[in-house]
């Protein structure tokens, strides 16, 4: 009897040790779990990363976008450089030629012509606007001199050929400002006919003529 309950001894302490290191269901369900939850959180920082530079993405494309269109926007021709300015020399050369041309005693339409040319240019503030009264001042202008230079002489005809040259001056700066917006007007209408987000910036610009 001794011998068999010295037997049996090693049997039972290593049934107690496999009962001691064994995990139940519950355990190992636990681990997986816990460790579900940090790959989770250790791919999220990768994740946000990703959704950032994305978005990061998607800002730039808009904002670069956006700038390039800027130079091409329907006020942006009248700020640039000295177009203003220019604008304004050129309705009083007009408005020169137009004092001296009364005192031919044309058709009073040729003069009201020349008026309603030179008020939508003052009023015009796109390059497109602006292309058009000056086209239309330009051949009221044009009409207007011709007509009063065969009546006018002497001192009258000098100073209208002077009025005639001066606006002529300026109607060539302008174009030459004209050249120099519409080549960013131009690339920017072909950027913006590309662009999905086109309706939601402003299209561009074109001075038209030239």
């Amino acid at each position: 009897m001794a011998g068999m309950a010295y037997q049996q001894a090693p049997e039972a302490k290593k049934s107690a040790g496999a009962k001691h290191t064994q995990n139940t269901p519950k355990e190992q369900k636990g681990g997986r779990q816990a460790g579900g939850v940090k790959q989770k959180l250790h791919d999220l920082p990768r994740a946000a990363g990703i959704a950032i530079m994305a978005l990061l993405l998607v800002v730039s494309l808009f904002v670069g976008n956006f700038r390039a269109l800027q130079s091409a926007t329907p006020k942006a021709f009248i700020r640039q450089g000295d177009v203003q300015s220019i604008l304004e020399d050129r309705a009083d050369a007009a408005g020169n030629a137009l004092t001296v041309a009364r005192r031919a005693g044309l058709d009073e339409t040729i003069y009201t012509s020349v008026e309603n040319a030179a008020d939508a240019l003052e009023d015009a503030k796109s390059a497109r606007d602006i292309s058009r009264a000056d086209q239309a001042l330009t051949a009221a202008v044009s009409v207007m001199i011709d007509d009063a230079g065969k009546k006018l002489g002497g001192e009258d005809k000098t100073m209208l050929t002077r009025a005639a040259d001066d606006f002529a001056e300026q109607g060539s700066f302008l174009r030459q400002e004209a050249r120099s917006y519409n080549e960013d007007a131009l690339e920017a209408e072909k950027l913006y006919e590309m662009l999905p987000t086109k309706f939601i910036l402003p299209q561009p610009d074109v001075y038209e003529g030239i």
